[in-house]
């Protein structure tokens, strides 16, 4: 039974008398002994300090509350069979959404594959009616929303190359996803899976990522198309953009994360290095500015100088 006073918010429920939100964002078969080993000691020595979300069940004979988020907590609360702290609201779908979106970004572990996994499913649900609506609700760009979408639509044989898909981070995950779109590269990338899931030990996420990525494309080469290369941070995280085109590169910065003294100090240092490396006076052919494209999301630094293999 939920031990609760007229006053109280947070209760203390039977574990087994919950169950989870089927739109919750966990994937189930990843919340075992094993992954929750440090939750589980933690409950054992402090015990659980942080409450689960949930709401108050009615006409279900098995169950009292459903848990908007609280996966793992549930987990171990019936693991070590105690009682599961839980704060009761009273809230609608979209509400709950809301508040596991919130509840989510305050923690590390949530990869960028459940988060799209999660935004199909309300979409399939009808919680939201259409990507930009979801992205106005969860206050992200619709590109976000897009991009995670993107990479809940990876195959299931790519996704099972990786020991645990929670480590495949959003780059990586949009490089794949995109060189997947290439008929001539995806029957090799598909075929370097299938060997990838045979293979043991199994490999890292980054060592998966790259031999994917790295597959060899067989039959016809397709027609050149202005390709993006992706720079990261040590931590696989997506820094800026260098897009390639027929006679021009430009450098693609996020302007959100780019202050106007970073971005001086950017155009002097690329002005600086095509000066002393091409041999460009102010009469050659560059030009550096700083322009956000249409949508105001990524700024560009067109650096106008012709392709060649030195300038590449």
């Amino acid at each position: 039974m939920v031990n609760e006073s007229a006053s109280q918010a947070i209760v203390s429920v039977n574990p087994f008398r919950c169950r989870m939100w089927s739109l919750h964002d966990r994937l189930e078969e990843q919340i075992t002994e094993g992954s929750c080993r440090v939750e589980i000691a933690s409950v054992q020595k402090h015990g659980q300090l942080v409450p689960a979300l949930g709401r108050r069940l009615r006409g279900d004979p098995a169950y009292e509350v459903e848990l908007i988020y609280g996966a793992r907590r549930l987990f171990v609360a019936r693991h070590l069979n105690v009682p599961l702290k839980v704060e009761l609201r009273d809230i609608t779908d979209r509400e709950a959404v809301v508040a596991m979106d919130i509840e989510n970004r305050q923690r590390q572990d949530i990869s960028p594959y459940e988060r799209g996994v999660s935004y199909a499913r309300w979409l399939r649900q009808g919680v939201f009616q259409s990507q930009d609506e979801l992205a106005g609700a969860l206050r992200v760009s619709a590109a976000h929303v897009s991009r995670l979408l993107k990479i809940a639509r990876l195959p299931p044989i790519i996704l099972s190359a990786f020991q645990d898909v929670r480590q495949l981070c959003e780059a990586w995950a949009m490089e794949i996803a995109v060189a997947l779109e290439d008929p001539v590269k995806r029957d090799s990338i598909l075929r370097v899976a299938r060997e990838l899931t045979r293979t043991m030990p199994p490999p890292s996420a980054r060592e998966v990522s790259r031999r994917l990525l790295a597959a060899p494309a067989k039959g016809r080469k397709p027609i050149a198309k202005r390709t993006d290369q992706v720079i990261f941070d040590e931590e696989g995280r997506p820094l800026f953009r260098v897009r390639h085109e027929r006679t021009t590169i430009a450098l693609l910065l996020p302007p959100d994360r780019i202050s106007a003294t970073t971005l001086k100090e950017v155009c002097s240092t690329l002005k600086t290095v095509l000066q002393r490396d091409l041999g460009l006076g102010l009469d050659g052919p560059q030009r550096i500015a700083a322009a956000p494209e249409a949508s105001g999301r990524v700024a560009a630094l067109p650096v106008c100088v012709p392709i060649s293999s030195k300038g590449r």
